[in-house]
């Protein structure tokens, strides 16, 4: 949040350099919403890369649900302390993780305003990642993210499309997601090889991740749903982080 420290434990022969300058325990954020880069070094070496969001407030949201201009709406519980700014169209391709951008878990409204809100929680982003690795490892797929169909949903959105009152979405929790690899085409891959695009592909990306899920135990629970194709996409799965074990659809 602006204006907080940041709680690092370092090796003693590290540096993390936020913006050109070194982090000490009393660095604090700055006061406005932002992504900051920052850059853990071993001497000369750099060991890696990281981004530090430092969120818009949720206190900011006025009377009527507005955060500069971008529609939230209300949360009918528990509302997130913050969110992710994205300023303008390049932010998009700001780097969450590994194999994942924070663009690809905006919410599908407002298209043309900036700046834009999103949330994205740690845990559901450790188990896309970890989903993705293994199905890589396996060579199941040489993917190198998964196309995500939904991410975040504001409480407005999420209403609009008449989903579940407390939808993991709202909270950044949950991305519903398929393989598009080979052929890239914005649908489902092939996944159980049987020649067809069908629920089936679904059901076999539900197996292997409930699968990989209950052997890492080092992994936070969550949801997973497999949904069949209709009129507007194809075969997909849910994933969530929520904490607790769901399973649905298969």
């Amino acid at each position: 949040m602006p204006g907080k420290g940041l709680d690092i434990a370092l090796p003693s022969d590290h540096v993390l350099m936020i913006d050109g300058t070194a982090w000490t325990p009393n660095w604090r954020a700055p006061a406005t919403a932002q992504t900051l880069r920052a850059t853990l070094m071993s001497g000369f070496e750099t060991v890696a890369k990281i981004n530090i969001f430092v969120l818009e407030p949720a206190s900011n949201i006025d009377s009527r649900g507005w955060l500069n201009g971008y529609r939230i709406g209300t949360y009918p519980r528990n509302a997130p302390k913050g969110f992710i700014k994205l300023d303008g169209p390049d932010d998009r391709e700001i780097d969450l993780s590994p194999h994942f951008k924070v663009g690809q878990f905006l919410c599908k409204q407002q298209p043309g305003h900036w700046p834009k809100y999103v949330l994205v929680s740690q845990n559901n982003v450790r188990r896309l990642e970890a989903l993705l690795m293994a199905l890589n490892e396996d060579k199941t797929t040489d993917a190198e993210t998964f196309f995500v169909m939904s991410g975040f949903r504001t409480p407005f959105y999420n209403s609009a499309i008449g989903s579940a009152k407390f939808s993991r979405h709202m909270y950044g929790d949950a991305a519903d997601i398929y393989v598009d690899y080979e052929p890239r085409n914005g649908n489902m891959d092939d996944l159980n090889r049987d020649g067809q695009i069908t629920k089936a592909d679904a059901n076999w990306l539900y197996d292997y991740a409930q699968r990989l899920f209950r052997q890492r135990t080092d992994l936070p629970k969550g949801g997973i749903g497999a949904y069949r194709a209709n009129a507007v996409h194809g075969p997909f799965v849910h994933v969530d982080g929520r904490g607790t074990t769901a399973r649905w659809g298969r």
